[in-house]
């Protein structure tokens, strides 16, 4: 199972992070471009010199492991993308004012002063 994580930086750090973010991909993309050359050697029979006859068996678990590790890639690029968009975002509108109350919520302002006092 998969979980999302929420952290914070200093505004300055934001693309820093998620080069560092980014670069924790960098494995799974190594074993993709190994298991893609690998692949193929496999199917061209190279690999057993004596026999020369593809192994569809190990070939078709080569396979699934690349697509497991491009998926891997695939959700850290989509999760660094987010981080970048947001940053580029609130670079266009460093300051959007307070967040929209959420759909069925009504906050009076009774009911902020009761939370927060009256000035």
């Amino acid at each position: 199972m998969r979980v999302k994580l929420s952290y914070t930086v200093d505004e300055k750090d934001v693309l820093a992070e998620a080069a560092k973010m980014l670069n924790l991909a960098a494995d799974d993309m190594k074993q993709g471009i190994a298991l893609f050359n690998d692949v193929q050697v496999e199917l061209r029979g190279e690999k057993d010199e004596e026999t020369s006859i593809p192994n569809v068996g190990k070939t078709l678990e080569m396979i699934e492991e690349f697509r497991h590790a491009l998926l891997n890639v695939d959700t850290r690029l989509q999760e660094v993308a987010d981080i970048i968009q947001g940053y580029a975002d609130y670079c266009r509108n460093p300051d959007p004012g307070p967040p929209p109350p959420s759909p069925g919520v009504s906050v009076s302002e009774n009911m902020m002063a009761d939370v927060f006092g009256s000035d």
